[in-house]
């Protein structure tokens, strides 16, 4: 007797719908739109935005449209996982940029988010305790951000690499 096993490819991406779908409730549950025993607030905005009592009578402009509503009152959807965004001209972008282009250019054989955190922990002028192995950009401090900076582009110039 002979079995087949399915062999998995990765993961098939989640349809559009289901996560408009997911961020309508997650958005009416932030806002409070939803309670765990009232969400009449919630069915009434459904009403009032799509005409409908229940988001999975949606058709795509009628999520589009709740998902703005919800956007409008407030509500922010969180980034998808593994994406670290940095506000623009701010030390951690510059230094996640100049982590970036030294992994591009093959100093850095590690370019991920957890490489840099584990850099930093390393190199900032004084860790928050000895255990700690990992510190996020953004939570480095005037000087400290600093002379990670002054680091990366010591490293630049000693490798002879051009910026970016």
């Amino acid at each position: 007797m002979t079995t087949r096993t399915k062999r998995k490819q990765g993961k098939s991406p989640k349809p559009t719908r289901t996560i408009e779908l997911a961020k309508i409730h997650i958005g009416a549950q932030k806002l409070g739109l939803r309670t765990k025993f009232d969400d009449s607030g919630y069915r009434d905005m459904l009403w009032a935005i799509g005409r409908v009592r229940s988001a999975k009578d949606l058709d795509a402009a009628g999520r589009a449209d709740v998902l703005e509503h919800l956007k409008g009152c407030g509500f922010k959807p969180a980034p998808k996982a593994g994406e670290t965004r940095y506000k623009k001209g701010t030390p951690e972008a510059l230094i996640r940029w100049l982590w970036t282009c030294l992994a591009n250019a093959g100093v850095v054989r590690d370019g991920s988010d957890g490489a840099l955190r584990r850099y930093i922990a390393q190199h900032a002028r004084k860790s928050p305790h000895p255990s700690v192995t990992e510190i996020a950009p953004q939570h480095l401090v005037g000087l400290d951000a600093n002379d990670v900076i002054e680091q990366l582009k010591a490293w630049y110039r000693s490798r002879d690499v051009d910026y970016e």
